[in-house]
């Protein structure tokens, strides 16, 4: 019994090429800290972060007040596109 391997969907006798990372977005396990690293060569600004849930911010009343978890995952959510629309011009 021979096996053959099955060819890429998208491209017919070939394998699909792999595609580069651009970033790491790096989140410890208990969401307390985060940071994002652009892996574009020529970037003006390669690291956003990192933040941690224990900074302290302004909060709504104006006050210092920790980050919290929450402030964490805000970063995690919208970190990327952020970046590269102000550093690339893009979103993609």
């Amino acid at each position: 019994m021979t096996a053959v391997a099955a060819p890429a969907r998208d491209t017919p006798g070939r394998a699909a090429a792999p595609q580069p990372f651009e970033g790491a977005l790096f989140v410890d396990l208990d969401g307390q800290r985060a940071r994002y690293e652009c892996l574009r060569p020529g970037c003006p600004r390669p690291l956003e972060g990192p933040v941690c849930a224990t900074d302290r911010v302004k909060g709504e009343d104006g006050e210092p007040a920790p980050r919290g978890p929450g402030g964490v995952a805000a970063f995690v959510a919208g970190i990327r596109a952020y970046h590269l629309s102000t550093q690339h011009g893009s979103t993609r």
